[in-house]
């Protein structure tokens, strides 16, 4: 992700020069400051506002990597493939959107005018 995206955590500073912070993960999920002495400080979340989020240059959450994968290219032809063995009332139905640039790099590629691939894409 870009620096852009990055929230700064206010992270305790390490007590001498070369030392490094250890930080683990609670089993509730919580993450703590783990002291070389054993003891443990509970650490703050970062907080991201949606104007950080809009000024993101790139980074993907998990529910958008979660989206992606459900709409890959594997799972259409899946999708086909299962729709293929049912019968007609039984079958899923399937939308597929083919942005713009899409269809005139096909109708190009195609040597047909843009409209012309588009209407044999609908």
């Amino acid at each position: 992700p870009s620096q852009a995206c990055v929230e700064p955590v206010d992270a305790p500073k390490p007590g001498a020069a070369g030392t490094t912070v250890k930080i683990q993960i609670e089993d509730d999920g919580i993450y703590s400051e783990v002291k070389t002495d054993g003891s443990k400080t509970a650490l703050k979340p970062a907080k991201i506002t949606l104007n950080d989020c809009l000024a993101c240059s790139g980074c993907i959450t998990s529910a958008e990597s979660v989206l992606i994968t459900q709409q890959s290219t594997v799972e259409f032809l899946n999708i086909v493939k299962e729709n293929s063995a049912l019968g007609p009332d039984e079958r899923r139905v399937i939308a597929v959107t083919v942005a713009p640039q899409s269809w005139a790099s096909l109708a190009a590629h195609f040597g047909m005018a843009g409209a012309e691939a588009a209407g044999r894409l609908a």
